[in-house]
């Protein structure tokens, strides 16, 4: 317990140093300087979090599930929004969580022998992100543009995630005797990916639901 609270003190701490640097050189002002901690708080949160996927990746061996994880996870979750939980320390550990149980699906994949469930699954991950994205914290309001450009964004993203890992398990198909044959696991594992984004996404909307009841 002891050992969480100091390190939680100590990314608020860094990110007061830099809140307080920026306003030292006129970035911000005074006024702006609380924002501006809680926003490099949430950065610097993010980068623990991403580092510690990618050195999860290293040591089980999955390094490049980790990569796309995080490029997944960070790019396309910034315009669909989702799940996020109420401490940074609790976001790390939901954060390697989710990474492990992708990599956890993606090997009960491995025993399936048919591809139609992996293409229902990316389907199903799309579908549920073009109905309900983006989620707006109540934190973080969006206004009715950003709504609506969130919203095609992340149609785009999904169907740019779908046609990567099409090409990407033809590629596979066609040299699936070399050494590059894991180009159809790292297709597979994107549309696992669509999936979990798209079912954190609904589990951040009944968290908000919650909120405001």
């Amino acid at each position: 317990m002891y050992k969480v609270k100091g390190i939680m003190y100590m990314i608020h701490s860094v990110a007061l140093i830099i809140a307080d640097f920026f306003v030292s050189k006129d970035v911000i002002t005074e006024e702006e300087e609380e924002v501006c901690a809680y926003g490099m708080e949430l950065i610097i949160s993010g980068i623990i979090s991403i580092a510690l996927v990618l050195i999860i990746g290293l040591i089980t061996g999955n390094i490049w599930y980790s990569v796309v994880y995080n490029m997944m996870m960070v790019v396309i979750r910034i315009y669909t929004g989702g799940y996020h939980a109420d401490t940074h320390i609790r976001c790390n550990v939901c954060y390697c969580m989710t990474f492990l149980i992708s990599i956890a699906l993606l090997r009960v994949k491995m025993h399936i022998k048919t591809e139609l469930a992996i293409w229902i699954i990316a389907l199903a991950g799309y579908l549920i992100i073009v109905l309900n994205a983006p989620l707006e914290h109540h934190n973080k309001k969006l206004t009715m543009k950003q709504k609506e450009d969130y919203m095609v964004i992340s149609a785009m993203l999904g169907i740019a995630s779908i046609l990567i890992s099409f090409v990407l398990n033809i590629m596979g198909i066609a040299i699936r005797n070399g050494k590059y044959s894991f180009l159809c696991d790292i297709s597979s594992y994107i549309n696992i990916m669509l999936l979990i984004i798209g079912l954190l996404l609904l589990l951040g909307i009944r968290k908000e639901e919650r909120f405001h009841e």
